[in-house]
């Protein structure tokens, strides 16, 4: 795709954002947060399960399904950043809103990690903790670990390594003057495409060529079709929830089903569902949607609730009571989330981006 058709300007930048846009940069779609926290929940769900394989012995992960949340998270990312990113701002605007956004709060949460590893490393069971380790999981560097996972200190952050390449790859794009949200979208496609046929090796490689890069685009694709047919996605959702599931279970059926078919297109549905779904108002949706805006601390802590609940259990449990220490754990996960994001997220937020109307702004939107 040559330069100037890289810098076509989208449907989203030819005219003045809709009610739509300003809401999501406000924060106020509350479908979207809502999805934020079922997938963030669904993570949880499929840590307890395969926490309790290892603690407890169990021979099924029955919260199997959870792993799904990663993929929900990734097609959700492409969107809100093609949608909220303003090009005219430039690159070190968007870069430095994307690192407020992860930085602070996964740097103390790996640096606590790395504590614990050094004091008590029995507690993290494969996490070795040097030097290397910490600072390739400090700054986003994929590294193989001795088990041969993929993973910084914080075992989740490799989600975080694929966003923060995503929005490096944006970024990037900003720099060059490609406005248009298809620019990101051809290098990432590229990228994976590379990935395939080009038989290069080292970690990094593998890591940032794999297939999963495609959800990104994806989520980027279905803001573009938004912008430019909103109409198309109100008055769905149950249909599109409906399509998620069906192919979520259906498809991985199907011998030598590609990924792309039985996790992304799911994922990509799942999103698509909830762009337009507004659930009105209510003490309950208020809540979800507040634990929707600590998913983010949800999903970065919520391991290391449930494993050290799991270290005070005695050794052998019947299912009765796994599931009461699971509903236990989950609970705990989902409370310690929002102190987090009250007390630590959101301050953090504020201080960093250095504007004291940013914190002003925060603190009337959690009081409402």
């Amino acid at each position: 795709m040559g330069r100037a058709k890289l810098n076509a300007v989208s449907p989203s930048h030819r005219r003045a954002p809709d009610s739509s846009t300003a809401q999501l940069r406000n924060g106020k779609l509350p479908g979207l947060q809502l999805l934020r926290f079922a997938a963030a929940f669904a993570v949880v769900l499929f840590h307890i399960g395969s926490g309790y394989q290892i603690e407890f012995g169990n021979s099924y992960n029955p919260f199997y399904f959870g792993s799904a949340g990663v993929d929900v998270f990734f097609v959700l990312s492409g969107f809100i950043i093609a949608m909220t990113t303003d090009p005219t701002r430039g690159s070190w605007y968007f870069c430095r809103r994307r690192i407020v956004r992860v930085v602070p709060l996964y740097w103390i949460l790996t640096l606590g990690i790395a504590a614990i590893g050094l004091v008590l490393p029995s507690l993290l069971n494969s996490t070795s903790v040097t030097p290397e380790a910490l600072l390739k999981s400090l700054f986003f560097i994929p590294y193989e670990r001795s088990n041969g996972a993929i993973q910084p200190l914080l075992f989740l952050g490799w989600t975080l390594n694929y966003e923060m390449f995503f929005y490096a790859i944006y970024a990037a794009c900003l720099l060059a003057g490609w406005k248009s949200p298809l620019a990101p979208v051809t290098i990432v496609v590229s990228l994976v495409v590379a990935g395939q046929v080009l038989p290069f090796e080292g970690t990094i490689w593998r890591f940032y060529s794999n297939p999963i890069m495609i959800e990104f685009a994806l989520g980027v694709g279905i803001c573009i079709i938004y912008n430019r047919f909103p109409n198309w996605f109100g008055g769905r959702a149950i249909v599109c929830i409906g399509a998620a599931v069906a192919t979520y279970v259906a498809l991985p059926l199907i011998p030598g089903a590609p990924w792309l078919l039985t996790s992304a297109l799911p994922a990509a549905l799942f999103v698509a569902a909830f762009v337009s779904f507004n659930p009105g108002r209510s003490r309950l949706i208020g809540l979800l949607v507040l634990c929707g805006n600590a998913s983010y601390s949800l999903y970065l802590s919520h391991p290391y609730i449930i494993q050290l609940l799991s270290e005070f259990a005695p050794l052998e449990l019947s299912v009765a009571p796994q599931i009461l220490l699971g509903a236990g754990a989950s609970s705990l996960c989902i409370a310690a989330s929002v102190i987090i994001y009250r007390f630590l997220e959101l301050p953090m937020a504020a201080l960093f981006s250095n504007s004291s109307s940013s914190y002003t702004g925060i603190q009337k939107a959690w009081s409402k």
